[in-house]
């Protein structure tokens, strides 16, 4: 009687957990996303490359607002674009801060270097 009632308990306990895990969604941050596409100049190093990661990196601790960084290749939109930097900020004030920042001014003259004229840049504000 004893190990049934355990049994019961323990099956009772791992549908409760299964159960508030399924029930699990995704929520979507109050922030703004500031996405970069881009497509690297004919003859860009991949040294030149690792130093926009490194510059974009830096703006994360120099820019008040700026959240979180991510950096990396375009792998779904064919030779159009090469390269991507995603900036998550606290909101469009923050942005808008950010633009005339010594930081991001510096951040532009290694960034333009290796980028061809055509990046596509969009901002998407969560709700």
């Amino acid at each position: 009687m004893r190990k049934i009632a355990l049994f019961a308990l323990l099956g009772g306990g791992l549908f409760a957990v299964g159960l508030l895990v399924g029930q699990k969604t995704a929520t979507s941050e109050k922030t703004l996303v500031h996405a970069i596409a881009f497509k690297q100049v004919e003859g860009t190093t991949e040294q030149q490359i690792q130093e926009v990661w490194e510059a974009t990196r830096k703006m994360a601790g120099a820019i008040p607002g700026l959240k979180r960084v991510w950096v990396g290749k375009v792998t779904n939109r064919g030779p159009s674009y090469t390269h991507g930097i995603v900036m998550e900020f606290e909101n469009e004030k923050a942005l808008q801060d950010y633009v005339p920042h010594a930081a991001h001014r510096e951040w532009e003259k290694i960034y333009f270097k290796v980028r061809t004229p055509g990046s596509n840049t969009v901002d998407v504000v969560g709700e």
